[in-house]
């Protein structure tokens, strides 16, 4: 391992130790080094530690340059190591070599606010926090909100689930806490390394908080991903492998979570959420056949070894996954892969109007599924019988009894939740706002065309009634009919107001263009699409802001 002489003295305790492991950054590094300059904790109380694993362009070069032309303050500490190909050791080198009294991880394409080292600092030791989470704004990536919505102090992810909403590494950490608990990363090309250390982290300790008023941490996407260390195709079966690893920690001695529905839920979350979503979305569907077929069976192995219980726990979407794969169907399960990628919900803005410098907006969203372009979406259809709801499945995955057991979304449906949303175009933000919603069952009119194929199950008589498209009357009249389950479209009406002046945690909206979206968390999909004309734009700090006059809606 080669070093670069430290440009202060080695020895001085700090506050806080920022450990950046690098892999053929270039010029993007700088960009994030600008913003570890910038921050507003004294410069002597904190130092940036490089950790270059082995580089082939010219990233070293660019920061020993930097390094040289900017001076001893904030320390700016290289290391160089050979290539180990992902970015376990060099964290792991980092954070030996740190000299912080807490310690935080950042990615080289990422940045931080100018405030966010003293804000955690000082949350971390107001709080006696072992870890602090400041809040997280994505750029082509979508980044933790429920997180955010109130301040943690103390947050233990052996009660609660909300702390699973974070699950890199680009948190404060106490460095004595990594010590005692010897918290290392996975080193080698290792998949979901991030989690594996932060869920052991999470369940050594029950103090763990966040900066939630104010945006720390920016997480960048890039499309090419040539500036992620990690950035290689995924191999199927080692990747399940390093799912099996993450959930082998729910039972660890030192980290082990007692049996019981906390344990399923943990256990769902991976299982759904890093390999039964792994059978299903666009992405998936366009991979090569072989290549599907090495994920169904990867992920068919990790279920044989998944309790059933635990299959409750998930989303009703990956309920339906679980049954199919169980079942063993790779047809039906791409079948119901194709069908499930269409679903979205579709937001319409029934009034908007400004009041008292407040923005007052009403709206509507329906499920429905997406059609080619051209062709307008067509609502999402559920049966509905007895106060149950389930979803129309294509009649391939219908004729798996699991799968239609597994479609029941009764108690999803009615715990969905519909809110208001703020998105900073600029900085990326996102803001909950508080709303208040309703769900709407609208029945779909009975006809032949549609309830056919329920018909024939009666036999003669229900097929004969199919030809001559019996009137509702009629219908009504059968009564062997009349307990047909009806068939349903679900959507849902908000309202929420918006204060400029005061939505940000009490504070105001920072200066830009903050664009309104309505957020949809039902059954598992979650989605927030923009609200089309509506916005607010807020001058900068330096100059008053004049909300709108109030406007007809």
């Amino acid at each position: 391992m080669h070093a670069l002489p430290p440009t202060t003295d080695d020895r001085a305790p700090l506050k806080v130790s920022v450990v950046v492991p690098l892999y053929n950054t270039g010029q993007t590094l700088l960009h994030g080094l600008r913003s570890l300059r910038a921050q507003t904790m004294a410069p002597t109380d904190y130092e940036i530690v490089y950790v270059d694993d082995g580089s082939t362009d010219d990233t070293v070069e660019l920061l020993r340059a930097d390094i040289a032309a900017h001076g001893p303050v904030p320390a700016v500490r290289l290391l160089q190591i050979e290539n180990s190909g992902w970015p376990g050791r060099p964290r792991n080198i980092g954070t030996d070599a740190a000299r912080g009294e807490y310690v935080h991880y950042v990615d080289d394409d990422d940045w931080l606010a100018p405030e966010a080292l003293e804000r955690l600092y000082a949350r971390a030791r107001e709080t006696d926090a072992d870890i602090v989470i400041g809040r997280m704004a994505g750029h082509g990536r979508g980044a933790p909100r429920a997180l955010f919505e109130k301040p943690l102090a103390s947050s233990d992810l052996r009660t609660e689930t909300v702390l699973l909403g974070s699950m890199t590494v680009h948190k404060l950490f106490r460095r004595s806490f990594l010590d005692r608990h010897q918290l290392r990363f996975a080193e080698g090309r290792v998949r979901l390394e991030d989690h594996l250390f932060t869920l052991r982290a999470y369940l050594l300790t029950s103090r763990v908080a966040t900066v939630h008023d104010y945006t720390c941490y920016h997480w960048v996407r890039h499309t090419s991903g040539q500036h992620n260390i990690s950035h290689r195709p995924i191999e199927p079966w080692s990747y399940v492998e390093s799912v099996r690893r993450v959930l082998a920690l729910l039972d660890a001695p030192d980290t082990r979570v007692a049996p019981g529905r906390h344990h399923r839920r943990l256990t769902a979350n991976w299982y759904g959420q890093k390999a039964l979503t792994r059978l299903i979305g666009r992405r998936q569907l366009r991979q090569p056949a072989r290549r599907r077929a090495q994920w169904f069976n990867a992920v068919r192995a990790l279920a044989d070894e998944i309790p059933p219980a635990a299959d409750a726990a998930l989303p009703p979407r990956l309920r339906v996954v679980a049954a199919l794969v169980r079942h063993g169907d790779r047809h039906a399960l791409e079948r119901y892969a194709a069908f499930e990628a269409t679903i979205d919900h579709q937001p319409e803005v029934l009034s908007s109007a400004w009041q008292d410098g407040k923005l007052t907006v009403r709206c509507r969203s329906r499920l429905v599924r997406r059609n080619p372009a051209g062709i307008a979406p067509e609502a999402l259809l559920f049966t509905r019988s007895h106060d149950r709801y389930v979803l129309c499945l294509p009649p391939e995955v219908a004729a798996v009894p699991a799968a239609v057991s597994a479609a029941d979304f009764t108690k999803e449906i009615l715990r969905s939740k519909v809110r208001g949303q703020l998105q900073h175009r600029e900085g990326g933000t996102a803001l909950i706002v508080p709303t208040t919603s309703r769900l709407l069952a609208e029945p779909v009119r009975r006809n032949s065309a549609r309830w056919l194929h329920t018909l024939g199950r009666f036999g003669r008589l229900g097929r004969v009634v199919g030809r001559l498209r019996a009137p509702s009357w009629l219908l009504g009249r059968l009564p062997m009919l009349r307990e047909l389950p009806e068939q349903c479209t679900i959507s849902y009406e908000a309202e929420f107001t918006v204060d400029p002046a005061q939505h940000d945690q009490g504070g105001p909206l920072a200066p830009g263009s903050w664009d309104l979206q309505l957020r949809l968390v039902c059954c598992g999909w979650r989605t927030s699409p923009s609200l089309r004309g509506l916005s607010i734009d807020m001058p900068a700090a330096t100059q008053p802001y004049d909300a709108p006059a109030a406007t007809p809606s």
